[in-house]
């Protein structure tokens, strides 16, 4: 049997093997945003695994000085352009709710010198806390295999969401949930 297709009439065992073809990679599609979820629902409202790092040469800190504050942990990398992309925006969301108990903390992953952003972003776009020095296996818990990934902590150090993927920091429904945190 031959089905009509434009100029082209094509046989049965090719209409098969293309609805197969299109099965396989919805299949994968569910199968791939299946997994995200499964781990994102593993995170939330659990505690956020510890990191320590240093903002300034030789000042160590850690996540755990920041409770009381609403974090916003963002993963990166200077050769990621989606990262790079979305800075500026983060830059806005930090000094939107800078006096208000907000803290935003950027990892590079690479752990890349601040100078492999020269000539990318002018300095008054990045946000104030971007983080090179801090041991790479405390990512491990994060499950930090995509990036950007930004996971956003409430008061009491517990996972509140995790963000996959870049973008804008500035639209209405962010800034009402990190608002909600911060009354909270």
């Amino acid at each position: 049997m031959a089905i009509p297709s434009g100029n082209k009439i094509l046989k049965k065992h090719e209409v098969i093997l293309a609805v197969g073809i299109i099965l396989m990679a919805f299949g994968l599609i569910l199968f791939f945003a299946g997994r995200w979820e499964l781990k994102q629902e593993g995170f939330l409202g659990k505690p956020a695994p510890e990191i320590e790092f240093e903002l300034e040469p030789g000042v160590s800190n850690s996540l755990s000085k920041q409770q009381g504050s609403v974090v916003l942990l963002n993963f990166w990398a200077s050769w990621c352009a989606p990262c790079i992309e979305e800075m500026p925006s983060l830059k806005m969301l930090e000094d939107h709710f800078k006096s208000q108990g907000f803290v935003l903390l950027a990892f590079n992953i690479e752990g890349d010198a601040h100078e492999t952003l020269d000539g990318k972003l002018e300095k008054s776009q990045l946000p104030g806390n971007l983080v090179f020095n801090f041991p790479k296996e405390q990512l491990k818990p994060y499950s930090v295999d995509a990036i950007p990934i930004s996971i956003l902590i409430n008061k009491r150090g517990k996972i509140h969401r995790v963000y996959q993927g870049p973008r804008n920091w500035m639209k209405l429904e962010v800034l009402r949930e990190i608002e909600t945190l911060i009354k909270e």
